[in-house]
């Protein structure tokens, strides 16, 4: 099943927004009212839901970045937008997945909205290059961090990764030959 809704998308189970198409810009102001508008839209897609499937709902974020251009760069607009999504993980049960795609090659400190995401995630993965510099291979290497409610670290995990044509394929450093 699929159905339009004014910016979004809903196949089945999954509900697609585009945030850079929708109507957050106003004249170059910060437009609260437009992520408030959004963030009911998701509260309305799993308020409709059946109580059982609820708890596999999954809130996922692709580029906070893109939010703050559909904010006219308001980083307090996108904050509370993210911390609003965060509430319905308590809320309803569901997931929450924030992805920010930045360039890991800038020696830049980071943002207080990617901060702030850190302390609230319970899994965090970063992927960076090899810090020994490229290889023929190995692409580069993940890290895993799972924290139990946003606590210090419990388990961290370490991969290497091969980008292939149509995969990604991990494993652990040594074993592929």
């Amino acid at each position: 099943m699929m159905l339009a809704l004014r910016g979004s998308v809903v196949i089945g189970t999954l509900a697609l927004y585009d945030m850079l198409k929708s109507t957050l810009s106003n004249e170059g102001k910060s437009n609260h009212n437009g992520f408030a508008a959004v963030f009911e839209k998701i509260e309305r897609v799993i308020k409709a839901l059946p109580q059982d499937n609820m708890k596999f709902v999954t809130i996922m974020i692709d580029d906070i970045s893109f939010l703050e251009v559909a904010a006219n760069g308001s980083s307090n607009d996108v904050l509370d937008f993210l911390h609003y999504c965060y509430t319905l993980t308590s809320e309803y049960g569901c997931a929450f997945v924030a992805l920010n795609h930045r360039d890991i090659y800038l020696n830049e400190e980071k943002p207080d909205i990617i901060l702030e995401m850190e302390h609230l995630a319970d899994i965090l993965v970063k992927a960076e290059p090899l810090a020994t510099g490229l290889a023929k291979d190995v692409h580069g290497q993940l890290m895993v961090l799972h924290k139990q409610h946003g606590i210090s670290p419990v388990k961290i995990h370490n991969f290497h990764f091969k980008v292939k044509e149509n995969s990604i394929e991990c494993f652990y450093p040594g074993t592929k030959i």
